[in-house]
């Protein structure tokens, strides 16, 4: 389990970078860790106050939430830009005129800041308009080279790969068992995943748009999610919905949030909530608002009017200092395309939709149909180049991978005794072939197998253990997926669980190969 990460509040001049060391947004040197400071130049402090104002605090985001050399990466690369066009703001035509300058070899400064102008953009800073937005977002650009040669394009910006969607799921899961993130915020986030609907439309989500309908003719449930729509022309709050189809999981994820702003709601009210009141509680709520509304008013409240408007709803702003801006501090999800966290935000999961689409060669108007776009005009901005977006994992690459992706998270053994549990004959761990793999770090029931243990923190893998065996069926079972169904996509299904192994073996190998050395200088 990680340390728990203080969250600075987003109004106060000092912040918590990354590595825990704190600097103040309104000075001119930041010390971010021991290794990494920002010193703002004369030039960058020259540009409007505006942008200067924008420019630090989406600095300060990053450096909260992403690695401290990425956000002095970020700094260095916007002072470049600001040294070669000589500019005091950030406008479509210094965009245009910075690529025209810059040649083939240094196409990935632009390509590489790209991100952190739209980031920008969505914190909502004043600096970056939507006429910057859209000139970027129309753009092809080469990103920097990160990590192997094979890693996957845009990793920090674009689409998450196969496995990192997987990674990131896990990790919420952790999140929330481990109290770290709230229930909203899991809520949320998982929503985000499985929706990639755009967060002005989370925020409109009510208790009644969460549906369960029995299939005709069979016992089986269909569930649904009535998503209000947005960014359609004439189209105010909730005046108009898509259905979208949605997991039991997640139903019965947002049905227990449900129930807990209902009775929360009931409480701050003082009064049992109606079955119409009910059905219009919101899913996100804003309780700083409603509890303001509540003590404050000489008045009675007529609950039923203000559940008819969005006072009560968390606002998109709020969904993303207080969500996501937690989630990307505390999670420790690993991408195996760079070897660093994983950088989340609402554009990514849309863009993965988009892509995981795109790779299954479905239509543009089905993705846009998929992303709630009312044309196809934008579609290619989140569907990216599926042909870069895809990484085979063979055994040639999940050498390569599996150092970067980490995707093992305990800890290997000598002797089954040097376990948490010592001797205790149930704390082993058989493989198929009755072979003893490793042992088990926690007394806790589980019945998910042997091959799920190679990716829980809590599993003790044996040093001579048979685990390169074990790494080459699974490589062979891929291999027969492939050939037998022409998908990658479902003979991938696998892959987090092959780069944990990968790395348990290179792990052992290097053990042993360093008990070998120290043997013979003995």
């Amino acid at each position: 389990m990680s340390d728990v990460r203080a969250i600075s509040n987003l109004n106060s001049s000092n912040r918590i970078s990354r590595d825990g060391y704190t600097f103040n947004i309104n000075s001119n040197v930041w010390i971010l860790n021991k290794e990494t400071k920002i010193s703002f130049q004369p030039d960058v402090l020259a540009i409007e106050p505006k942008t200067l104002k924008g420019l630090k605090k989406t600095l300060a985001r990053y450096a909260e939430e992403y690695s401290v050399g990425h956000t002095s990466n970020m700094y260095l690369r916007f002072q470049r830009m600001i040294r070669d066009i000589g500019c005091e703001e950030v406008n479509e035509n210094v965009i245009r005129n910075w690529r025209g300058m810059l040649n083939d070899e240094n196409e990935w400064y632009l390509g590489s800041l790209r991100g952190f102008l739209l980031s920008w953009y969505d914190y909502g800073y004043s600096g970056i308009s939507k006429a910057v937005v859209d000139v970027l977002e129309g753009m092809r650009l080469k990103g920097s080279v990160k990590g192997v040669a094979i890693a996957n394009r845009c990793p920090i910006y674009g689409a998450f790969s196969q496995n990192e969607q997987l990674t990131i799921a896990n990790e919420l899961i952790r999140l929330f068992t481990e109290d770290l993130i709230s229930f909203d915020c899991y809520s949320y986030l998982s929503t985000l995943q499985a929706t990639a609907r755009r967060s002005i439309q989370l925020r409109q989500l009510k208790a009644q748009d969460i549906i369960k309908e029995q299939s005709e003719g069979k016992k089986t449930s269909n569930y649904f999610l009535n998503v209000p729509r947005a960014k359609q022309q004439g189209v105010g709050f909730r005046q108009a919905f898509k259905r979208v189809a949605i997991t039991e999981e997640l139903y019965l994820t947002l049905l227990n949030l449900s129930k807990t702003q209902q009775k929360k709601l009931s409480k701050v009210y003082g009064l049992k909530l109606s079955p119409l009141q009910k059905a219009l509680t919101p899913l996100f709520v804003d309780w700083s608002t409603t509890q303001q509304i509540f003590s404050n008013s000489k008045e009675p409240i007529k609950l039923g009017d203000l559940l008819n408007t969005d006072l009560l709803h968390s606002s998109t702003i709020q969904l993303r200092d207080n969500f996501m801006r937690t989630v990307n501090i505390r999670h420790e999800a690993i991408s195996e395309r760079t070897g660093e966290r994983i950088l989340l935000s609402a554009r990514r999961f849309r863009r993965t939709r988009g892509t995981n689409l795109g790779r299954k060669g479905i239509s543009a108007a089905v993705i846009a149909e998929a992303l709630d776009h009312s044309d196809t005009q934008n579609v290619m901005v989140y569907t990216e180049n599926t042909a870069d977006t895809v990484t085979y994992i063979d055994q040639a690459v999940g050498k390569q991978l599996a150092p970067f992706a980490r995707a093992f998270k305990g800890e290997i053994i000598c002797s089954s005794a040097d376990g948490e549990r010592g001797d205790d004959p149930t704390a082993k761990i058989p493989n198929k072939d009755n072979d003893v793999v490793g042992a088990c770090g926690t007394n806790d029931f589980c019945v998910k197998g042997y091959e799920s243990c190679y990716v829980c923190e809590k599993f003790r893998p044996l040093l001579d253990a048979p685990h390169e065996k074990f790494l080459e069926s699974l490589y062979k079972e891929k291999e027969a997926r492939l050939k037998a169904t022409k998908s990658e996509e479902y003979a991938s299904t696998k892959d987090t669980l092959i780069l944990a192994v990968e790395w348990v073996v290179q792990a052992c190998a290097e053990m042993n190969q360093n008990h070998t050395g120290e043997t013979n200088n003995d």
